[in-house]
């Protein structure tokens, strides 16, 4: 009698740890949000993180940008950290379609907020910039001296 097998997909996972990683744009979306001004154009992007200790899932974070990009939104200075100044005077006066973003890598700085209504942190993304720009922390053990008796 032969076995039957097949493979369990990895399943994606927005619980993550605090700290810095690697990161590549995985997707970008649309999102309409009601105001009181009416309906508001935002954009969501999201990470696969590279999380050794989650190798058996997808890490991914999200976060939602007014879609703006005039200097001093949101989002312009949130891409300009990534991208650099030299990105938007190159594509300064053009359409930017943010699916060429897609597949571009950086390190991404996560964080927690924990408010009241949260059974878990809310992973937050403080920041993503270039990959070359910064060296990853390191963990060293610490080392504890004993303590010493009189």
């Amino acid at each position: 009698m032969s076995k039957i097998i097949a493979m369990i997909p990895a399943m994606k996972t927005f619980d993550l740890p605090v700290g810095q990683f690697k990161a590549t744009l995985s997707q970008t979306r649309s999102i309409t949000k009601q105001t009181k001004r009416g309906p508001q154009q935002w954009l969501r992007l999201v990470f696969e993180v590279e999380i050794e200790s989650m190798s058996d899932q997808i890490p991914c974070a999200g976060r939602n940008f007014p879609l703006d990009l005039n200097p001093g939104s949101d989002l312009r200075n949130f891409l300009e950290i990534w991208l650099g100044n030299e990105f938007f005077k190159a594509k300064s006066n053009q359409e930017l379609d943010f699916d060429t973003l897609i597949g571009k890598h950086g390190n991404i700085v996560l964080s927690h907020y924990l408010g009241d209504d949260f059974e878990k942190p809310l992973v937050k993304i403080d920041n993503v910039f270039p990959s070359s720009s910064l060296k990853m922390a390191e963990t060293k053990p610490v080392t504890v001296a004993p303590k010493i008796q009189p």
